[in-house]
C-alpha cells in the first residue's frame, strides 16, 4: 500500500474545486509519482507547480515559446 501523503490541515482551502480535466492516464501517473516524490499530494502539487510557473510576457509558459496548441474545437 503506497503511503499516504500529509494533507493540508481542515479549512486551508476557502474556495476549493475538483479538476475535471481528462488526461492520459500516464500523465496522471506521472503526476502522481511527482507529487509523491515530493512528499505532496497531487493536488497539492498542481497548486504548486500552477504558482510557480514562470510565464512570459503574454502570460504563457516560457516553455511554450509562443505557439499554441492544435486544439480541436469539436
Amino acid at each position: 500500500m503506497a503511503t499516504p501523503h500529509p494533507r493540508l490541515p481542515r479549512n486551508t482551502r476557502t474556495k476549493s474545486v475538483r479538476l475535471g480535466y481528462a488526461i492520459e492516464e500516464a500523465v496522471k501517473l506521472d503526476l502522481e509519482r511527482y507529487a509523491a516524490a515530493g512528499g505532496v499530494s497531487a493536488a497539492v502539487f498542481v497548486e504548486l507547480m500552477v504558482k510557480n510557473l514562470p510565464l512570459n510576457d503574454e502570460g504563457l509558459p516560457v516553455w511554450m515559446n509562443n505557439e499554441r496548441l492544435p486544439i480541436n474545437p469539436d
